[in-house]
């Protein structure tokens, strides 16, 4: 398929494109005027062409570490917002884990002002659940929730205390947002999967560290009602307790990364700080399970778990090196790569788990609508690239040296080409600049 050339004005048009909206595939024109949609598909078809280039309204990712404010060595909103747009996402929810924590009304304007000023894509940013993410006390949920925060969640731990926790959870069903808990056990944390654990020489990461948590989180969601989101599962058991969870009908999503979709331990290689992530990379068994629950639904949503940590994690020993991967820039590429080319997933799965599922659990009107300001991410399905640079601080990635399929050629957001593969075209705002 021939490259797009996007001009340098959001000004162009394409005779016949795939639309993905209101969750199925529509075939047509795509006309941008003046940063304005005035045309879109409007046919619905039942056998899409792939080799036509794919238009969405671009990504949402539940789960972006940006790192600031506190780690601008590892990553900025800018750096992060790039990262994002690069990899077709128009959306991302930043985690609360930065210096100072997002658990109070102060801290978050401090997060708000630097997401205004350089912000490449829209940026929701996640509160804690509990004060400075120590499990104590539970965070200013009503008021950051007047703010409009609709996602809490202390990501990097899992909060331990099930009192704390039921308290957080009564705080979040009243204010009708959403829990989302890092689901381990405190303690348990090692570094690889038991064969992969013995094979490298290094602590063994068990599977009950994740189980055991979701499992007494999920009783107290009986008992207390609020809406619960299971972050980055990893285990096959972690599927049949949210399969269990959602058939007793109660209100709780899950999401699961690329990495652990489309790898599993027995794939670890050099460099091993490259494939060292929280939660671990696990057995062939639990990948085929979370793809599974990918495929029947019972798994809401693919979630990148962006955690760069710029060139420290290069130098740093297995042992020493912090837990994270550079996930935006490839995610769906590796998903499409692994998943959809050997016709394990559909596409229409992961549009629906990278598109449809994540905006509507952040309640977004997340549409390409005619005389509305368009935003949005146009892809080359037949495009392959090697992995081998990244706008990202971060170049932890287990994806270096593959030549995934699937790659977006333009990213638009609010009338803006903030990604684009022609290099002439490309209009990276002032916003997203400052650093």
């Amino acid at each position: 398929m021939r490259k797009l050339r996007i001009p340098k004005k959001l000004d162009y048009q394409l005779s016949e494109a795939l639309l993905w909206q209101d969750g199925q595939f529509w075939q047509g024109g795509y006309h941008v005027k003046d940063g304005i949609v005035v045309e879109v598909p409007d046919s619905p078809v039942r056998n899409p062409n792939y080799s036509l280039p794919l238009v969405t309204a671009g990504f949402v990712d539940l789960h972006t570490h940006l790192r600031e404010p506190g780690y601008a060595h590892k990553e900025t909103v800018a750096s992060g917002t790039l990262a994002a747009a690069r990899g077709g996402f128009t959306h991302v929810v930043a985690m609360p884990n930065t210096q100072p924590v997002i658990d109070s009304v102060p801290h978050l304007d401090v997060l708000n002002s630097i997401i205004a000023a350089r912000a490449a894509v829209a940026v929701t940013p996640a509160g804690a659940m509990t004060k400075g993410r120590k499990g104590f006390q539970p965070a200013d949920i009503a008021a950051l929730a007047a703010q409009g925060v609709r996602i809490f969640t202390d990501d990097g731990d899992g909060v331990a205390d099930a009192r704390i926790l039921e308290e957080v959870m009564l705080h979040a069903k009243a204010a009708g947002v959403v829990v989302a808990q890092h689901c381990e056990q405190p303690g348990l944390r090692g570094v690889f999967h038991q064969d992969a654990a013995s094979r490298f020489g290094t602590a063994e990461y068990p599977p009950c560290a994740e189980t055991a948590l979701l499992e007494r989180d999920l009783e107290l969601v009986s008992q207390v009602g609020c809406r619960y989101h299971a972050m980055h599962l990893s285990t096959a058991a972690s599927v049949q307790l949210i399969r269990q969870a959602k058939k007793a009908g109660l209100p709780v999503t899950a999401e699961v990364t690329p990495h652990h979709l489309t790898l599993a331990a027995d794939d670890i290689k050099e460099p091993l700080v490259n494939y060292k992530m929280n939660p671990p990379l696990r057995s062939r068994f639990d990948t085929d399970a979370l793809v599974a629950g990918l495929r029947d639904g019972i798994i809401d949503m693919v979630a990148t778990d962006h955690a760069p940590h710029g060139r420290e994690k290069e130098t740093a020993s297995l042992e020493d090196a912090p837990y994270g991967v550079t996930g935006l820039e490839t995610a769906f590429a590796a998903c499409f790569t692994h998943l959809v080319r050997p016709g394990i997933v559909t596409l229409e799965q992961l549009l629906r788990a990278m598109v449809d599922a994540p905006a509507h659990l952040l309640g977004l009107e997340h549409r390409i609508q005619v005389g509305y300001s368009a935003t949005c991410t146009v892809i080359d399905l037949s495009d392959d690239q090697e992995v081998n640079e990244f706008r990202s601080k971060g170049t932890n990635s287990p994806y270096l040296g593959q030549t995934l399929r699937g790659w977006p050629q333009m990213t638009a957001y609010a009338s803006e080409i903030v990604y684009s593969t022609d290099s002439q075209s490309e209009r990276v705002t002032q916003r997203a600049k400052a650093q």
